[in-house]
């Protein structure tokens, strides 16, 4: 609190006092005083006026500079009104009461906003469930059928059901994403198995496109969640395919194994990503020029993807040359499995 603007604000009271003072002066003149006289009760009346000024701004400034460090240091700085010190002061008490009553309003909708999101998440889960059964259950009439007559329709039919159920997948971990350590389990996982199954996936894609992969690693072991982890590469590889050149589309997979840590790239010689756009990749709802050009993307793909590369310790890194291919690095916590991994290794 700075002393100008506690004057500014107490200028009423100056002024009152002002009027006071000349009204008395008037006063003391009629009744026959000397100017002396006069001048020596406003000289004590201005020293008494300017002295309380003085004591009441030190006091307040300590009060405020007090509640200002508390507010400061306070981890839930909306339950500040419960504990401000209690003041002799009425307005002091009045400006409490006011604010407790505020805050409970504002608490009570805030826990009414949260009951309405956890009804609506879990009503979405529910409702991702109920979906993926009839997806399930055409995609295995599906399979038969082809298996039977070897119809390339029942193949285009079984390649969208899977972009179905990619987009009813996204929506799932969507809105699991803000509570994912309630649906994780981080456990000793196969890496190169786990890129299989990524791949296996999306195989019927892969085809469409008419696209090679090439896995260039062997088997290495990572702690991390198995069922996150896959939808975090078929993300990845949804956007190599969706991104991917119109003939001789290739993707290269490989690792790189360090002490304690384990790097994961995937790189396709796809259309890549302009330079002045590469920063914006993961940001929400960001779709940059290649998704304006024809490919839909609704820009929340690589955004779920970094929430919960975050979420699990991971680490991503998006390198591209526009034109030429696109990288994605993931690199895998430090764990003791990796640990253990590498001291075989060297013992061998």
């Amino acid at each position: 609190m700075r002393f100008g603007a506690y004057i500014k604000d107490k200028m009423g009271w100056i002024l009152l006092n002002g009027m006071g003072m000349l009204l008395l002066f008037a006063f003391l003149l009629a009744m026959g005083n000397s100017l002396s006289a006069i001048a020596l009760i406003f000289l004590a009346w201005g020293v008494i006026l300017a002295g309380g000024l003085i004591v009441q701004f030190q006091s307040r400034k300590k009060y405020f500079d007090r509640m200002e460090s508390m507010i400061e240091e306070m981890d839930q700085p909306f339950l500040f009104a419960e504990l401000m010190e209690p003041s002799w002061r009425l307005e002091d008490r009045l400006y409490r009461e006011l604010l407790q009553r505020s805050n409970k309003a504002v608490l009570e909708e805030i826990r009414r906003k949260e009951d309405e999101q956890r009804e609506y998440k879990e009503f979405i889960e529910s409702w991702v469930h109920e979906a993926k059964n009839p997806i399930t259950a055409m995609e295995l009439l599906c399979e038969n059928m082809e298996n039977e007559r070897e119809q390339p329709q029942i193949r285009r039919m079984r390649l969208e059901l899977s972009k179905v159920e990619g987009q009813v997948d996204k929506v799932l971990y969507y809105a699991r994403m803000e509570q994912v350590w309630k649906d994780y389990l981080i456990a000793r996982t196969d890496l190169r198995k786990l890129v299989l199954r990524a791949v296996q996936k999306n195989r019927l894609a892969f085809q469409d496109r008419k696209m090679q992969v090439k896995i260039e690693m062997e088997s290495c072991f990572v702690s991390t969640d198995e069922k996150w982890a896959l939808f975090i590469l078929d993300q990845i590889f949804s956007n190599c395919i969706k991104y991917s050149r119109d003939e001789n589309g290739c993707v290269r997979i490989f690792s790189e194994t360090g002490k304690n840590k384990v790097k994961l790239s995937v790189e396709d010689n796809g259309i890549g990503i302009r330079p002045e756009e590469l920063g914006r990749v993961f940001e929400k709802g960001f779709c940059g020029t290649n998704g304006r050009s024809g490919r839909y993307s609704t820009g929340i793909g690589l955004y779920l993807t970094k929430k919960l590369c975050d979420r699990l310790g991971m680490g991503i890194r998006i390198e591209s040359e526009y034109g030429q291919y696109t990288r994605v690095w993931l690199q895998f916590p430090e764990s003791d499995f990796q640990k253990i991994g590498w001291e075989k290794t060297f013992q061998n």
